[in-house]
């Protein structure tokens, strides 16, 4: 073991956590916010846009997410020239977030459908619309039920952020990998990401057990 390689290769590491982090995050938010717009259409089953959106969640979920990085960033440009000078960063978040939402949606919709017919009867006889009800009565039941399952789904999206290093997206893997290239201290490298990986995720494990808690305890009221 090089205990000078891995203190150098750590510090490089951690300098492009911060790109990882931040390809989680907006990543997260925009495709829990898409997967909420799909679960809702698909509820009320609105004509046309439910099955645009049954074609886009089949393909996505159908497909690896490798190849959709590469259609985004080498493919599509080749036709719309524009789209050359997007940032490779922008396009690895655009796919993660489409390829995330696709996921999501199951879980919104699931949650959504968890809620009893009763309580969405009663408001509804007590004057609310229906948008009123889900924004009111709905979601919030249903974000409870949605929680674990949307950390599964945000821990994939950690795990799928490696995959930006395959269009240039310099992030902790493509970090660690660039330094073992030089070296070949690929034991170390690799060590070490995993080991950043882990704390990501067992920082979410808290995270997520903290939320749970918090509703338990609203819901115990």
């Amino acid at each position: 073991m090089d205990w000078i390689f891995v203190e150098s290769c750590t510090k490089t590491v951690l300098r492009a956590l911060p790109v990882t982090l931040e390809l989680t995050v907006i990543s997260f938010v925009l495709s829990l916010l898409l997967a909420v717009i799909i679960a809702i259409v698909d509820y009320f089953k609105i004509p046309i846009l439910r099955q645009i959106f049954a074609v886009y969640v089949s393909f996505f979920r159908g497909t690896p997410l490798i190849p959709q990085l590469f259609l985004l960033y080498f493919g599509i440009p080749t036709f719309i020239k524009p789209l050359r000078s997007i940032p490779a960063i922008t396009i690895c978040v655009i796919g993660l977030t489409l390829n995330s939402a696709a996921y999501m949606k199951e879980v919104v919709r699931g949650s959504l459908l968890s809620v009893p017919d009763g309580q969405k009867e009663a408001a509804l006889a007590h004057g609310m619309t229906s948008m009123q009800t889900m924004m009111r009565i709905v979601l919030p039941q249903a974000a409870r039920v949605a929680v674990p399952s949307l950390f599964n789904n945000l821990v994939d999206i950690v795990k799928g952020t490696s995959m930006a290093f395959t269009i240039g997206v310099v992030e902790i893997t493509a970090a660690a990998n660039l330094r073992a290239s030089v070296t070949f201290n690929y034991f170390e490298a690799y060590m070490i990401l995993m080991m950043i990986y882990w704390v990501i995720i067992l920082v979410l494990e808290r995270i997520e057990a903290m939320i749970e808690q918090k509703f338990d305890v609203i819901y115990k009221k």
